[in-house]
């Protein structure tokens, strides 16, 4: 398993590759580690991943399946919402199935005499999406880690309730409150913020 590991592979063609990380202990990656010809996202094992997420520049970033908590180089990083009458809900502790996420974000150029150029990549991301469901409140939670370039590093919450609700969303590391946010929910409606990783 890749990320279960002490050691540190470097992503081929660009700084980050995505893996998948097995129940049986092996791994699938963007680009077999060995031969460096490219997989298909689409042929993960899904049922059988335990960690997904990026790796590359001697760092490693993932998701734990089973209750969706990030590991952002060695750091575990957990959202909750907190509603008007204290109830929590732990969106990263979640044992629903989660939907694996991951895109690059890209730009090309054009100019009149050159026509287009060649494209440069902004930023790689990885996530998931999942429903979080706790007595009559059902939370649609989508969370993505975005590692664009020259900038810091963030995680876009995307979150829908079906109900209304008047609460704060809560980023902790390590278990300890780091910031939280007013966050108030209309039914069926999403909201989104971004959260730079801190």
């Amino acid at each position: 398993m890749l990320f279960s590991s002490s050691g540190n592979l470097q992503a081929i063609d660009i700084p980050f590759n995505w893996n998948a990380d097995y129940v049986n202990g092996k791994n699938y990656a963007e680009y077999d580690l060995l031969t460096h010809k490219k997989n298909d996202f689409y042929l993960i094992q899904r049922n059988q991943v335990v960690r997904f997420g990026l790796f590359g520049q001697g760092m490693k970033f993932f998701f734990e399946m089973s209750d969706g908590s990030f590991n952002l180089r060695g750091r575990r990083i957990e959202i909750d919402y907190i509603d008007e009458d204290g109830k929590t809900y732990h969106l990263t502790t979640n044992f629903e199935n989660k939907d694996l996420i991951t895109y690059k974000e890209a730009f090309t150029d054009f100019s009149n005499v050159q026509g287009i150029q060649k494209s440069n990549l902004k930023s790689i991301n990885f996530g998931y999406k999942t429903t979080y469901k706790k007595d009559d409140v059902r939370l649609f939670f989508q969370p993505v880690v975005s590692l664009p370039f020259n900038e810091s590093a963030f995680i876009e919450v995307k979150l829908t309730s079906n109900k209304p609700m008047n609460g704060h969303l809560v980023f902790k590391s390590r278990g300890i409150e780091v910031e939280r946010f007013y966050a108030p929910l209309e039914a069926n409606r999403a909201g989104q913020m971004n959260w730079t990783i801190k």
